[in-house]
C-alpha cells in the first residue's frame, strides 16, 4: 500500500512539473546544444515518467481494449522490429538497465507460468510507453509550430527511442509469446490424439 502512494505521488509529481515546463516552454530560447539536448530529454523523462509511476502502482494497461494488445499481423511487425535493428536496443537495455538478472526474473522467471507475468508486464510496458509517445508527438508539433525547431528534433529523436521502440519490442515479446502459446496447444492436442 506504501509503495502505491509513493509511486501514486511521484506521477503527480511529474504530471506537475510536466505541466509547468508545457506552460513555459514557448519561452525557451538557447541555441547551445547541450541544453537544447537536455531540455529534451528533461520533456520526454517527465512525460514518460508520469504514466511509468501509475503503471508500477495500478493496472493501467486495462485502459486500452484487450484486442489493441492482440498482435494481428506478425510478418509486419517482424519486419519493422527487423528494419529498425530493435534487436540491438534489446542488447543495449540488457548490457545496461537491465543488466541485474533478479529484475529480469521479476517479468521472467523462466517457467511456463511466468509466461503469463511477461504477459501483462509486457501490456504494462507498452502501455505506460504508448500514450507519452502520442503525447510527446502532440508536443512536438507544438515545438515546430513556434519555432523551436532544435528542441522539437531533439524531443523527437529521444520519444522516438525512448518511447517507439520499447513498444515495438512489447509487441515482438507478445508475437512470441503467443507462437508459443500455439505450439504448446498443437503438442497438447496431439497428445490428445494419440492417448485415445
Amino acid at each position: 500500500m506504501l509503495k502505491k502512494i509513493f509511486l501514486s505521488v511521484a506521477s503527480l509529481f511529474l504530471l506537475w512539473q510536466s505541466y509547468n515546463l508545457l506552460l513555459s516552454i514557448n519561452r525557451f530560447d538557447s541555441e547551445v546544444w547541450f541544453e537544447i539536448i537536455f531540455a529534451a530529454w528533461i520533456l520526454n523523462l517527465f512525460i514518460t515518467g508520469v504514466f511509468a509511476f501509475a503503471g508500477f502502482a495500478f493496472p493501467t494497461q486495462k485502459l486500452a481494449p484487450k484486442n489493441y494488445y492482440s498482435i494481428s499481423q506478425p510478418k509486419r511487425l517482424k519486419k519493422v522490429y527487423k528494419i529498425l535493428q530493435v534487436d540491438l536496443f534489446r542488447k543495449m537495455l540488457l548490457a545496461t538497465l537491465w543488466k541485474n538478472k533478479s529484475q529480469r526474473k521479476r517479468y521472467f522467471d523462466g517457467s511456463k507460468e511466468g509466461i503469463s507475468n511477461l504477459e501483462v508486464q509486457s501490456m504494462k510496458s507498452e502501455f505506460g510507453h504508448l500514450i507519452p509517445f502520442s503525447i510527446i508527438c502532440i508536443v512536438c508539433i507544438y515545438l515546430f509550430a513556434i519555432g523551436l525547431n532544435k528542441l522539437g528534433l531533439i524531443s523527437l529523436l529521444i520519444n522516438w527511442v525512448g518511447n517507439f521502440y520499447p513498444i515495438i519490442l512489447q509487441r515482438h515479446h507478445r508475437m512470441r509469446i503467443e507462437i508459443l502459446r500455439r505450439r504448446e496447444q498443437s503438442r497438447n492436442s496431439v497428445k490428445g490424439s494419440t492417448q485415445n
